[in-house]
C-alpha cells in the first residue's frame, strides 16, 4: 500500500509539472502590446484603427469603408483615401497618397525599392528644395521624408532623435518650452517649462519657491503684489499671482483650468494644439496647424510682431505663404508670395468656424516688402468642420486647379505695426505651426 501511494503521488506530481507546463506554454502565446492596442488572438491590433478589428476583436469593415476611431466609415480624415489591401477581399485604411509609399497617388501604387512618395509621385527625393525636407531610413528600411529642422526622431540628422523633455528646434534638441521659459526638474525628475518671472515655485531660478509672507513671483522677485496681466487667485492656504495669458490652470480667470483636448492657455484661452486643423504646404505635403486668437482677437489689435508672438506664446510658429525664414516664422515653401496667398487650409475648431483667419502671405521678405513690413489677406473659415478653403493667387506658386479657392480681403505692404483692416468678423485668428 505504501509503495501505491507512492507511485500515485510521483504521478500527481508529474501531473501538476505538465499543467504547469502547458499554462506557461499558454502564456507565452499571449502577446505582450505596446501602449494604445490591445491583443486579438496572437496579435497586438488597436482598435481605433484596425479594419479586421474595428471597436472590437473579430469586428470587420468592409473593403469600401476604413477604421476610424473605433467605427467603420465611408470618409478618412484630413481628407486621407481609403485602399482596400488584398484586391478589396478585406477592409479598407485609410491612407495619404501624396506620402504613402505603397500607395503613391493612388492606391496600390507602390514606389519602387529606394524611392519615396512626394506630392503623390516617386522619386529619390523629397520633391525639390523648397520642400526642405531630407529622405531618411533608405538604407535601413522604408525610406520617408523628413524635415530636419524640426522632426523629433531626425533632429539635424537622420536617426537622430530627441531625448524625452527636448524638442527638435533648426535641426539641434533643445529644452521643450517657450522662449520666455525654462526647463527645470531635468536633473531631480520629469523635466517642466516654468516661466522663472512669475512662477511661484521657481521665482528667478529652477526649484527657488516663494515663502507664504512674499507669495508672489513678479519679474523673477518674491513679492505681494501682482501685475496688470496677472490676477491674484486663492488656494493652498493663500493668494498668489497667475499669469492669466498664459496660465494653464487659470487661464483667462481664476480656476479656468485647460482641458485636455486644449491644453494650452494662448493669449487667455484654451488652445488645442496641432489639433486646430490642416494646411498645405505649396509642395503638396499637409501638415497639421493650431489656430490661436492674434493679439486679442480684435483686427485692431492685430499686427505683424502681435501675430508672430501669438504663435510663439504657445511653442509654435507663425504660418506664412513665404518667409525669408525668421525664428518665429515658418514659410510654406513659396519662393514669391507678392499676390496675396493665402494657401489651402481645413479647420476642426468649432470657435473658428465662422470667423476670420488673417492670412500672412508674406512677412519680413524684402523682395516683397521691406523688413519692416508685412503684408497678406483675410478669409472667412466657412462654418463647416473639416471642409478645405482658402485662397492662392493663379499666377503665384502652390497654386492647383484641382483645389476650390475662397477669395478674401486683399491688402498689400503693411507697416509692422499697422493693424490689419476689418471684415466683419468678431474674432480673428492665425495659423501657428
Amino acid at each position: 500500500m505504501g509503495g501505491k501511494r507512492l507511485f500515485f503521488g510521483i504521478l500527481g506530481l508529474l501531473g501538476v509539472v505538465v499543467v504547469a507546463a502547458s499554462c506557461a506554454r499558454a502564456l507565452d502565446t499571449i502577446p505582450q502590446c505596446a501602449s494604445g492596442q490591445i491583443a486579438c488572438g496572437t496579435g497586438c491590433v488597436d482598435l481605433n484603427a484596425d479594419s479586421e478589428n474595428c471597436g472590437a476583436c473579430g469586428t470587420t469593415c468592409p473593403a469600401t469603408q476604413a477604421c476610424v476611431k473605433g467605427a467603420c466609415a465611408y470618409e478618412c480624415p484630413n481628407g486621407d483615401t481609403i485602399c482596400a489591401p488584398d484586391g478589396g477581399a478585406t477592409g479598407g485604411v485609410c491612407v495619404n497618397t501624396k506620402t504613402d509609399n505603397d500607395n503613391c497617388g493612388s492606391c496600390g501604387h507602390a514606389c519602387p525599392a529606394g524611392q519615396v512618395c512626394f506630392g503623390g509621385s516617386c522619386s529619390g527625393t523629397c520633391g525639390d528644395a523648397k520642400s526642405g525636407q531630407t529622405v531618411c531610413g533608405a538604407d535601413a528600411g522604408v525610406p520617408y521624408c523628413a524635415n530636419l529642422q524640426g522632426d523629433q526622431a531626425n533632429c539635424g540628422a537622420c536617426g537622430h532623435a530627441c531625448s524625452a523633455g527636448q524638442i527638435c528646434e533648426s535641426g539641434t534638441c533643445q529644452g521643450a518650452c517657450t522662449s520666455n521659459q525654462t526647463l527645470c526638474g531635468a536633473d531631480g525628475g520629469a523635466p517642466y517649462c516654468a516661466d522663472l518671472m512669475n512662477d511661484n515655485a521657481n521665482c528667478g531660478a529652477c526649484g527657488a519657491p516663494c515663502s507664504s509672507a512674499l507669495h508672489n513671483c513678479i519679474a523673477g522677485s518674491c513679492t505681494n503684489e501682482c501685475t496688470a496681466n496677472q490676477l491674484t487667485c486663492t488656494g493652498d492656504g493663500g493668494s498668489y499671482c497667475v499669469d492669466k495669458l498664459s496660465d494653464n490652470l487659470n487661464c483667462g480667470a481664476c480656476g479656468n483650468v485647460c482641458p485636455t483636448n486644449k491644453p494650452i492657455c494662448a493669449n487667455g484661452t484654451c488652445a488645442n494644439v496641432g489639433g486646430g486643423g490642416t494646411v498645405r504646404y505649396t509642395s503638396g505635403t499637409i501638415a497639421n496647424v493650431t489656430y490661436v486668437k492674434c493679439g486679442n482677437g480684435t483686427y485692431s489689435s492685430c499686427n505683424e510682431p502681435t501675430a508672430e508672438t501669438s504663435c510663439t506664446g504657445i511653442g509654435l510658429k507663425l504660418v506664412s505663404h513665404a518667409s525669408n525664414g525668421t525664428s518665429a516664422v515658418v514659410s510654406l515653401g513659396a519662393t514669391s508670395s507678392c499676390y496675396f496667398s493665402i494657401s489651402y487650409f481645413t479647420n476642426n475648431d468649432p470657435n473658428v468656424a465662422g470667423q476670420c483667419l488673417v492670412g500672412v502671405s508674406n512677412a519680413q521678405w524684402t523682395s516683397c516688402c521691406g523688413t519692416t513690413e508685412w503684408h497678406g489677406n483675410i478669409v472667412t473659415v466657412p462654418t463647416t468642420l473639416g471642409q478645405q478653403f482658402g485662397y492662392v493667387y493663379s499666377a503665384d506658386s502652390g497654386y492647383n486647379v484641382n483645389l476650390s479657392n475662397v477669395s478674401g480681403t486683399h491688402f498689400g505692404c503693411q507697416a509692422n505695426a499697422t493693424a490689419i483692416p476689418s471684415a466683419g468678423c468678431s474674432t480673428y485668428y492665425v495659423a501657428c505651426l
